[in-house]
């Protein structure tokens, strides 16, 4: 059976229309998570299941690469136990869309459509992935997976464990395979390239799509990579002076710090914040501006405080213990 007689087949079962399951265009995503587990080290996925994970990029030889990806995809749309997700995203009147396709043995296509203002395309197709993967784990019977994207280099980006602006879609995605990968040691996911250009019957079809729907701007742009981080940094920096004023530790442990005028310096993330511009240009300065801010600094006032049992007098024999 060829590609083309499979994809006809798949189309004569699909019941329903695509299903739009997200149409807030409004909504806002946070983008990142900085202390999320599943990026600590030892934990990660690539530490515990490195054998359960694989990528092909297209290779030089691009008819060879199609028809092994044409042999794999009828291999597994013919076993019970596989589903084979095929999925891209366009942008139009800055309304990015993005369509995926899930092929199983014996059932209807599964067809999902997402939409978002002012994001990229591939952050699109990433969300679109982590939908389509926790639709696929819900099986039960389910071993083997195959993502089919002309993105690869952003599918990459799944088990990459720096910050990117793509993280809060990779936790998912990895809670979702850590799960998955734990039921079985013999499941695993397959990440398949297939550029656009070479027109693969079933990533045509998904592309096709994407490019044919009109989506029309009626709310504001509030969705993107700046928006969300300058609101995340906005609560950190929110609850951190919260914490700070309710502390007891202010001015005594952690000092102010205090601009010509005599007015609190607030702290500030961009531009090597407000505190940083003045002394981070040299690491000894830095260190030792810190030390002395939060009363860390190796005197007699520090280790009175975390070795109160002894006794710290001040070198010059005036005070009974040396502070900043």
């Amino acid at each position: 059976m060829s590609i083309n007689h499979f994809t006809a087949k798949q189309r004569s079962r699909l019941k329903s229309p695509i299903i739009d399951v997200d149409n807030k265009h409004n909504k806002f995503f946070p983008s990142f998570s900085f202390f999320n587990k599943e990026f600590n080290p030892g934990n990660r996925i690539v530490d515990i299941f490195p054998d359960c994970f694989f990528f092909h990029p297209c290779s030089l030889n691009v008819k060879k690469y199609i028809e092994n990806l044409e042999e794999i995809t009828l291999r597994a749309s013919s076993d019970l136990f596989s589903f084979i997700v095929v999925l891209d995203a366009s942008i139009k009147n800055q309304v990015t869309t993005s369509i995926s396709h899930i092929h199983s043995f014996n059932k209807p296509i599964v067809k999902t459509l997402h939409r978002a203002i002012n994001i990229t395309t591939a952050k699109a197709e990433l969300f679109a992935i982590c939908c389509s993967i926790n639709q696929v784990v819900t099986n039960h019977n389910i071993k083997h997976i195959i993502v089919i994207t002309n993105s690869l280099h952003i599918a990459r980006r799944i088990f990459d464990s720096s910050t990117h602006l793509y993280q809060i879609y990779s936790a998912a995605i990895l809670s979702e395979l850590r799960e998955f990968f734990s039921k079985d040691s013999q499941n695993y996911i397959e990440f398949w390239d297939c550029p656009s250009k070479q027109q693969w019957a079933l990533h045509q079809i998904v592309d096709k799509e994407t490019k044919n729907i009109v989506s029309i701007l009626i709310f504001p742009c509030k969705l993107s990579w700046d928006f969300c981080k300058k609101s995340e940094c906005n609560s950190i920096l929110s609850q951190w002076k919260m914490t700070f004023q309710a502390s007891d530790s202010k001015g005594r442990n952690f000092l102010n710090l205090l601009s010509d005028d005599l007015r609190s310096i607030e702290p500030s993330c961009f531009k090597d914040g407000t505190w940083l511009s003045q002394f981070g240009h040299l690491n000894l300065l830095c260190t030792q501006v810190s030390r002395a801010i939060t009363n860390h600094a190796p005197i007699g006032e520090y280790q009175l405080r975390f070795f109160p049992s002894e006794i710290f007098s001040c070198s010059c024999g005036l005070y009974p213990i040396k502070s900043r």
